[in-house]
């Protein structure tokens, strides 16, 4: 099972434990715990500040399918997070990304929020690239 600590290795880099910020600490934190096995929430912040969005983009694809208003501090923050993204993130990352618009596409939206709506709609413009 793949960590951030495995992926900083394949790419010859090395980790030091810092604790300088609340980002440091959360990557510290995390840093050995496998991808897989990170929370709706370590799978946002890992989409929002662009930490090896290759590799946890499938994790956030299983957790929408399971539970497409996936969020630890609000409904909807996993896709609060990937709506963050631009065209140049997601060049890494197309076929999943891609997976994702087309999932979220298909929804039946009633009930949601006009906020996740429109990340949703933000999303599948993305995805028209």
């Amino acid at each position: 099972m793949t960590t951030f600590r495995d992926l900083l290795l394949i790419n010859n880099r090395n980790y030091e434990l810092s604790n300088d910020s609340p980002l440091d600490q959360w990557f510290s934190g995390v840093v050995d715990i496998p991808i897989d096995q990170l929370d709706v929430g370590d799978i946002a912040r890992s989409i929002r500040q662009d930490v090896f969005l290759a590799d946890v983009l499938p994790r956030a694809e299983a957790l929408l399918k399971d539970d497409p208003l996936a969020g630890d501090d609000y409904d909807g923050q996993l896709i609060s997070s990937i709506a963050s993204l631009n065209r140049d993130e997601i060049k890494e990352a197309l076929p999943c990304f891609l997976r994702i618009a087309s999932y979220l596409s298909q929804l039946n939206k009633n009930g949601f929020d006009r906020q996740m709506i429109m990340d949703i709609e933000k999303i599948i413009k993305l995805s028209q690239v």
